[in-house]
């Protein structure tokens, strides 16, 4: 399966890239290289997972970020990669604007 990561999960890693990058030089880095290697993962796992308010979801396997994604003509389309820490009517408005 493709993946593909929509312009607005895009500014979502961005911004959790500076956060990371703030907290330790280099830990942005490291961040986002976590992050394409859970990306890649969807690939063979695209579409097993749980679903909510219309998503797909799963975490991140070592940073608390939540990809939220949907599968269209057999690509995985991530629509969020929220922290998995943000308030639930936060992270419920954000997927209702991005849906």
């Amino acid at each position: 399966m493709k993946v593909r990561v929509t312009g607005d999960a895009l500014k979502d890693l961005q911004d959790s890239y500076d956060f990371y990058e703030k907290q330790e030089k280099g830990l942005g880095s490291y961040f986002r290289r976590c992050i394409e290697q859970d990306l890649q993962g969807l690939r063979n796992t695209g579409g097993i997972h749980r679903q909510m308010r219309g998503y797909h979801h799963v975490k991140s396997k070592i940073f608390n970020s939540i990809f939220y994604y949907r599968i269209e003509q057999q690509t995985v389309v991530v629509m969020a990669i929220l922290d998995g820490r943000i308030d639930p009517t936060t992270r419920d408005r954000v997927l209702t604007q991005r849906g």
